[in-house]
């Protein structure tokens, strides 16, 4: 009955890069009445008996419209105000005018100011590419990192790493 529930619900089909929280990930290679063959990413056939996806959610990747792109940049103490809000309004004009992004009422774009870390200010980025394409996403979030690293370079504005003070008493 699971098979034939699978079939009927059409939660996923074959192709699709689907995950069993507990279970798999991977792309699913066959559907059959009794189990289903999902090819982990590292190549690794797996059998997953039907009746778990009656009880387990299913992420169904394949079907996504877009993907995220969630980084905290860490910029060193000694940024200004106003370097932080060149960079800033700059990536948020970058987002508005790449076909690369969907920015609108749906899948808004942030680029904040977001807070004072241990050894940086951090700057939110948080927007959605326009494509689901795995290798297409990669190209779209390495051209947005090369930009804001020529930015950061350009306003002589310098990436912070983790550090600490030590300070030392004279007795």
């Amino acid at each position: 009955i699971s098979g034939i529930m699978i079939l009927l619900e059409k939660r996923f089909h074959i192709g699709d890069v689907i995950e069993v929280p507990g279970h798999t990930e991977g792309t699913v290679e066959q559907i059959g009445f009794r189990s289903t063959l999902i090819r982990k990413f590292d190549s690794t056939p797996i059998t997953i008996p039907n009746y778990i996806f009656a009880e387990a959610p299913i992420l169904n990747y394949s079907n996504r419209i877009n993907r995220r792109i969630n980084w905290t940049v860490g910029l060193e103490y000694s940024s200004t105000l106003e370097q932080i809000k060149k960079l800033t309004d700059h990536l948020r004009e970058y987002l508005d005018n790449s076909d690369n992004f969907i920015v609108n009422n749906n899948y808004k774009a942030f680029i904040r100011l977001d807070k004072f870390n241990n050894s940086s200010i951090d700057i939110l980025i948080y927007c959605f590419t326009s494509t689901n394409d795995w290798e297409k996403y990669l190209e779209i979030k390495e051209k947005l990192a090369i930009e804001i690293k020529n930015k950061v370079e350009e306003l002589k504005l310098n990436f912070a790493f983790p550090s600490q003070s030590i300070y030392i008493e004279k007795n």
